[in-house]
């Protein structure tokens, strides 16, 4: 009897918390949820690789009224990896609207995810499914295809009987040759751009597991109010680098990885003091460039964010692919 009423309140109580999760979250459609008390609309654009995207959500209360000054965080995350790729502060406008930007590097279904707290500090992430589309996908499949159908109407132009000439077959199987060996290419290649192939790709060997990562970053730096700009050209190419646009950073090369490519097993690689050290520039918590300790005269210390969000690591931050960092001394 008494392993019966047990039985009985454990179904009780896990059907009372699985009706408690529903009635927390609630997906009225793939871009509107109903999470604790607040409805998040989710405002869905166009994703396109290289495009600054602005992504947001408008937040209200059961009253149906914008709910303002909350604390929101923006974040992108791979589902296929379960990693983090991107996190942002937000801006609110209008009252209620929360707005971050971001600039896909590469093709493929994302999940844009918005972190606030409530009055009573309990955390809601709501988080909505995007894709990214490239352009290169499409440009590199129609070019193909009309390259294609062009040498094979050549091939059978050149083909035709002449006045002296019968049917030619080798210029026929040539031109439609070509034509399919073409298209099918571009297919590929389209196909390598729309499922995000130039990500990166891991190579595992004896001595371990590499990741081919091309990435950057855009880094903003003042002290004492005046802009400074990097090199062109600065660094080792195998390394965090600049090349003409000055103050992006660039890295183009392998990394060690765990197996799967999530986990970087050389992180100082990409630890953005690594440049700093490179041009001999001080960036330190009271140094930056030519000024350290004041500025004008007054008391000064070096300050950063990361898109938006402060951030104390300075010299020691590992940067991720989009980052925005803005760097000032004053």
């Amino acid at each position: 009897m008494s392993v019966r009423l047990t039985t009985v309140f454990i179904i009780f109580v896990l059907s009372t918390l699985a009706a408690a999760h529903e009635e927390e979250i609630q997906q009225i459609s793939p871009d509107h949820l109903h999470i604790k008390g607040y409805d998040v609309t989710f405002n869905r654009v166009p994703l396109r690789v290289g495009q600054e995207i602005e992504l947001s959500v408008l937040v209200r209360d059961e009253q149906d009224t914008p709910t303002t000054n909350l604390d929101v965080q923006g974040q992108i995350l791979d589902p296929s990896v379960n990693k983090e790729l991107f996190y942002s502060g937000t801006r609110e406008s209008p009252p209620g609207t929360y707005t971050f930007l971001w600039t896909p590097s590469y093709a493929g279904d994302y999940v844009a995810q918005f972190v606030f707290h409530t009055e009573a500090t309990e955390i809601i992430q709501p988080s909505f499914a995007i894709t990214v589309t490239d352009p290169r996908s499409t440009y590199v499949l129609v070019g193909s295809i009309i390259s294609g159908l062009l040498i094979a109407g050549a091939g059978i132009w050149l083909a035709r009987p002449q006045k002296r000439k019968k049917f030619q077959w080798t210029p026929l199987l040539t031109g439609t040759g070509l034509g399919a060996l073409i298209i099918i290419g571009g297919y590929s290649v389209s196909n390598y751009y729309s499922q995000g192939g130039d990500k990166g790709f891991v190579v595992c060997g004896p001595d371990g597991c590499q990741l081919a990562l091309h990435i950057h970053s855009q880094l903003d730096i003042f002290s004492c109010g005046k802009r400074i700009d990097l090199p062109l050209e600065a660094g080792d190419l195998n390394k965090q680098h600049t090349h003409k646009e000055r103050n992006r950073l660039h890295y183009h090369a392998l990394i060690k990885t765990d197996p799967t490519g999530t986990q970087l097993l050389e992180p100082e690689k990409l630890r953005i003091g690594e440049l700093f050290d490179y041009l001999q520039m001080p960036f330190t918590p009271t140094c930056l460039g030519q000024h350290c300790n004041t500025c004008d005269g007054k008391p000064a210390h070096t300050t950063m964010t990361v898109n938006g969000v402060p951030n104390n690591q300075l010299s020691d931050y590992v940067w991720k692919d989009g980052d925005r960092i803005t760097i000032e001394f004053r």
